[in-house]
């Protein structure tokens, strides 16, 4: 597992330009959501990873560098095992779910009544 995820960031950096995570543990998510995406047996895991991974890609900051998302990378890449893989991803699907949560009540709250009066 520790080879795949730098050489996926490689990946990232190559085709991401001038970026970085703006945490450790965004850069860590990013890591995983690629390689479950890509390698979950599950497709309905693999949609769940790749709506994750493009989240924490929405929460790079353009004003770092790409040798500070790949020091990052490289950091986070050595906390990651096969062991403890499943657990991180875990979590960072948790981040997702409660934003997903939290716009879905926004939107319950300003819908407009089902039958407006005079239609």
């Amino acid at each position: 597992m520790k080879a795949t995820p730098i050489a996926l960031a490689a990946a990232l950096l190559a085709s991401g330009g001038s970026a970085a995570a703006q945490s450790a543990t965004e850069a860590r998510c990013i890591l995983l959501s690629n390689v479950f995406a890509k390698e979950a047996k599950d497709p309905g895991a693999q949609k769940i990873a790749e709506a994750a991974l493009y989240f924490y890609l929405g929460r790079i900051s353009p004003n770092e560098t790409s040798a500070q998302m790949k020091a990052l990378f490289d950091q986070q890449s050595k906390t990651i095992t096969d062991a403890n893989a499943g657990a991180l991803m875990g979590e960072c699907v948790k981040v997702v779910q409660t934003k997903v949560q939290l716009i879905q009540t926004l939107a319950q709250q300003s819908k407009p009544p089902a039958n407006p009066q005079g239609r």
